[in-house]
């Protein structure tokens, strides 16, 4: 039998009420190798990995042990020796980058202070296609992607022989999605060991090695990655593997250019003294249709979404509400901002971290006439399959992928017009995915709402969007 570097036995973690979120989980990680975990979002993947670093959300508590290396066995609930761990035995690469990254420090300081020498950090980020400028950036100039690169680059260069890397290809391109995958098996080969937490079918299927799925909290198969991925015993496995975007059956349909929900012209944007993101866009949405925005990472996207909602002004060009330019006047912004929405790539900032979900939801009866909560929302989040009992928990105390479709549907009762959707599955399983991007289309159809739909996954995009505009990158 090999030796383990990281052994879980018997852990179970609770919130406040006694509530079970992960129950009884035993894994082990050989030493040198790779044990990938996927599992339905809030099935309790990220839970582990926080349990493992003493990193569990205020209210939450653990019982079991965990060994890591040769060290002796530590109780789950022993947060400080846990901690202990860091950098020398076990690092993490985070979900979520921009909650990892100090926003006040420039990113190759940040590298730097984690343990990677200063002469490795640009070879480290050019290997991510990320410019020797990156290093004197701060983080909140750097795209979701970049971010997350950066992330994956330091690890590249620590010394921990332990290695949890929790969604390591969110929000990624798949030309970056393929150099993260790389850059894990480079690990992997170097003799470090992996604990690889992911929704992507691509990383599970092309890093060699063990494989569990987890589901409501439970490890329902263990086994060989290969021989489980073509052949799963489970229901939910084989699921899991009939949900990718590929085999989605397309449902375009022709769409009324008469009535735009939103328009643009002569689009222009740049960073000062840097080469432009885009110039001279052009797009139509009419209501009842979806505009699908691809590219690579920093090419721009989610720029583009911030201009299209009035929430960043262009360097030249018009964006039009419903025949209005907003650029020009911008007192249409205040008066229909309620209408035009934004679904955020990281759903955790669209709440208020100190006030309960339910509290929140609650706000929006006060500004939203005719609004019942108690009428409106519980159809809406089991369309959206979220349990009631979350919106007793605060932001923190959800999964990313909880978070997404709570943000959805707190979009979805102030009734919009124009939701511009920011990378909206990139924190979701496959099957959830799927779900979620099948029910944005339908209601796309039943309200004559008109979606962006901002997206690395062109399978995804393929499958449902009626028009698509394709960013590139400057660099």
């Amino acid at each position: 039998m090999p030796d383990v570097a990281l052994a879980i036995s018997n852990l179970s973690v609770r919130d406040r009420n006694g509530t079970s979120l992960v129950d009884n989980v035993s894994l082990s990680v050989p030493s040198g190798g790779v044990l990938t975990l996927i599992g339905e979002t809030g099935s309790g993947k990220s839970l582990i990995a926080q349990a493992v670093f003493g990193l569990l959300p205020v209210g939450l508590s653990a019982t079991g042990t965990i060994r890591v290396g040769g060290c002796a066995a530590i109780p789950a609930g022993d947060a400080g020796r846990l901690t202990s761990l860091w950098r020398e035995q076990i690092m993490l690469i985070p979900q979520e980058p921009s909650l990892a990254l100090d926003p006040t420090m420039k990113v190759g300081r940040q590298m730097a202070l984690a343990g990677l020498p200063r002469e490795d950090i640009g070879s480290a980020l050019a290997a991510f296609d990320l410019p020797e400028e990156t290093s004197a950036a701060y983080p909140f100039m750097l795209s979701g992607g970049m971010a997350q690169r950066v992330l994956v680059a330091a690890a590249l260069g620590m010394r921990a022989p332990i290695i949890i890397a929790d969604e390591p290809t969110k929000g990624l391109d798949a030309h970056r999605v393929a150099q993260a995958i790389a850059a894990l098996r480079r690990l992997a080969a170097a003799g470090r060991s992996l604990l690889v937490i992911t929704h992507d079918r691509r990383v599970a299927e092309d890093i060699p090695g063990e494989l569990a799925i987890i589901r409501e909290g439970q490890i329902i198969e263990h086994g060989p990655s290969a021989a489980l991925l073509a052949a799963p015993e489970s229901d939910y496995g084989r699921t899991w593997l009939a949900s990718d975007p590929r085999h989605w059956p397309s449902c375009h349909r022709c769409c009324d250019m008469t009535s735009l929900a939103l328009s643009a012209h002569g689009l222009t944007f740049g960073w000062p003294r840097q080469t432009p993101l885009f110039r001279d866009l052009d797009l139509h949405l009419p209501k009842g249709g979806v505009l699908a925005i691809s590219g690579p990472s920093g090419s721009g996207k989610s720029t583009l979404g911030d201009i299209l909602l009035g929430i960043r002004q262009p360097n030249a060009g018009s964006v039009e509400w419903g025949g209005v330019d907003i650029v020009l006047n911008r007192a249409v912004i205040r008066q229909r901002r309620q209408r035009y929405q934004k679904l955020h790539q990281d759903p955790i900032k669209a709440f208020v971290p100190h006030l309960t979900l339910e509290r929140q939801f609650r706000a929006l009866e006060e500004i939203k006439p005719g609004l019942r909560l108690d009428r409106d929302l519980p159809s809406l989040l089991e369309r959206l399959k979220v349990k009631t009992t979350l919106l007793n928990r605060h932001p923190s105390d959800v999964s990313g992928g909880e978070a997404q479709r709570l943000a959805l549907a707190r979009i979805l009762l102030l009734d919009p017009v124009v939701i511009v959707a920011d990378e909206p599955t990139s924190r979701l399983d496959p099957v959830v995915q799927r779900e979620t991007i099948v029910l944005l289309r339908k209601l796309v159809d039943e309200r004559g709402l008109a979606l962006v739909l901002i997206s690395h996954d062109r399978d995804v995009l393929r499958a449902v969007a009626d028009d698509h505009l394709a960013l590139s990158a400057t660099w």
